[in-house]
């Protein structure tokens, strides 16, 4: 069996008192304790700042009445912020229109070169058939 042998070129405490190496140890058994102490000082905490508000919250509710959800629904100014509800947003509803109606209609795109537009669906009818656009090479 082989012990231990102390060579003080390997020891990276050599040059140090023995003084100075018991401090230089760390004590888990103490930085475990002042850990579990902060957690237990944290969850002891979150528990008072939820009962506070808690609190806090029903004195409200008895003062100005309980929040009744949706009674904002339709304004065009909720809290401070101005918006338009989706209710009566019909942007949307436009920008379709107008795009379905050039997918779905005959039309010019340029007149002078000679190109036109036809329905989305004539279109994909033709290609499904084998039709290639002009100009496109075999």
């Amino acid at each position: 069996m082989s012990t231990p042998t102390n060579h003080p070129e390997n020891d990276p405490h050599s040059g140090l008192s023995n003084a100075y190496r018991a401090e230089a140890e760390i004590n888990y058994p103490k930085v475990i304790g002042v850990g579990v102490v902060s957690l237990v000082i944290f969850a002891l905490c979150t528990v008072w700042a939820a009962k506070i508000l808690s609190r806090e919250t029903a004195r409200m509710d008895a003062e100005t009445g309980a929040a009744r959800p949706g009674k904002d629904i339709g304004k065009d100014e909720i809290g401070i912020v101005d918006q338009v509800p989706f209710i009566i947003d019909h942007r949307f509803h436009y920008w379709r229109e107008a795009h379905d109606a050039k997918l779905n209609s005959y039309g010019w795109v340029d007149r002078a070169k000679g190109i036109a537009h036809v329905p989305i669906d004539k279109a994909m009818d033709a290609v499904a058939a084998g039709a290639q656009p002009m100009g496109m090479p075999k």
